[in-house]
């Protein structure tokens, strides 16, 4: 985005200087997501978040089996921008990463609607920022209770407008830079080995 060209050049400058970026990074991604406009093509969400959630459970310093993701069963097309549907979700994983829990990440067709449902890790290791990435989303719900975190976000489908293709699931992980690796830095495998 060009108000963040600037930001973007300073952090490039830095990161040849070799100074850590991530963290100013993550910022600056987050800020990108909250203020993008809304797309000239929609996302086919099953496929968007099954290359994200793909990508996550290789880069993850995590067990086997920590994330389950469940795609509805029909095609989603809604008119969300990339950077905010992988900025919440990675938020997301984030939070429940750090809980050292499992997370599921499920969507449902409904009314004119998709549903995306996040559910897992504790409360309180949940990032600040996440309910601002779910409000911009659209229209969302949380349960704070005595289990797991969970919040759903219904996002408005645009069967009509064209499709975007989801990302390589290889650009996500071999990226230094991808939005995976810049949300989940100190939570990859090769951040501890």
């Amino acid at each position: 985005m060009p108000v963040f060209g600037p930001t973007r050049a300073a952090l490039a400058a830095a990161a040849a200087r070799g100074a850590d970026i991530l963290p100013s990074l993550r910022l600056v991604l987050t800020a990108e997501a909250l203020t993008a406009p809304p797309p000239s093509r929609a996302l086919e969400l099953n496929a968007e978040l099954d290359v994200l959630c793909a990508a996550v459970r290789e880069l993850a310093d995590c067990r086997a089996g920590w994330l389950y993701f469940c795609p509805a069963y029909a095609p989603l097309p809604a008119a969300v921008p990339r950077a905010l549907l992988h900025g919440t979700v990675l938020t997301f994983l984030r939070g429940v990463l750090r809980s050292e829990r499992r997370a599921a990440v499920r969507l449902a067709a409904q009314q004119g609607a998709a549903v995306l449902a996040l559910q897992g890790g504790d409360p309180a290791r949940m990032p600040g920022d996440l309910p601002a990435l779910l409000h911009r989303c659209g229209a969302y719900v949380t349960a704070t209770g005595s289990g797991p975190w969970a919040a759903a976000v219904r996002l408005p489908l645009s069967p009509a407008l064209p499709l975007r293709e989801p990302p390589a699931p290889a650009d996500l992980v071999l990226d230094r830079y991808s939005a995976a690796k810049v949300y989940l830095d100190g939570l990859c495998v090769e951040d501890v080995e």
